[in-house]
């Protein structure tokens, strides 16, 4: 998927997003890890993702940015289900994907 087309599907007007930010959420379109292949799978056509993950085409970038690292805590968690890790540390892995993709947001 091309940026402009996602920015098209998922963006209201001609709000853009930053290039680091959709090179985070392209990788996750096109991941094959198990929780994709859950939660949409590699067959899954770009509308469908898009509506899924960021709710079709009523979103800012800003409610894009928060989308996709509320996706991503999903899947660290789902990930790390099986580990027994204590809350604490959960949310500690948590603040750092925020800052992860707040720091995306602000680059390119």
């Amino acid at each position: 998927m091309l940026k402009s087309e996602f920015e098209r599907l998922a963006l209201r007007g001609n709000a853009t997003i930053g290039v680091y930010i959709y090179r985070a959420i392209e990788r996750y379109y096109m991941s094959d890890d198990d929780y994709h292949r859950l939660h949409g799978g590699p067959q899954e056509d770009k509308r469908n993702f898009v509506k899924r993950v960021f709710g079709g085409k009523v979103n800012t970038p800003r409610s894009i940015t928060r989308k996709l690292t509320e996706e991503s805590i999903r899947e660290n968690r789902w990930f790390l289900r099986s580990h027994n890790l204590p809350e604490s540390r959960l949310k500690e892995m948590d603040r750092a994907l925020r800052h992860h993709f707040a720091v995306l947001a602000t680059c390119g």
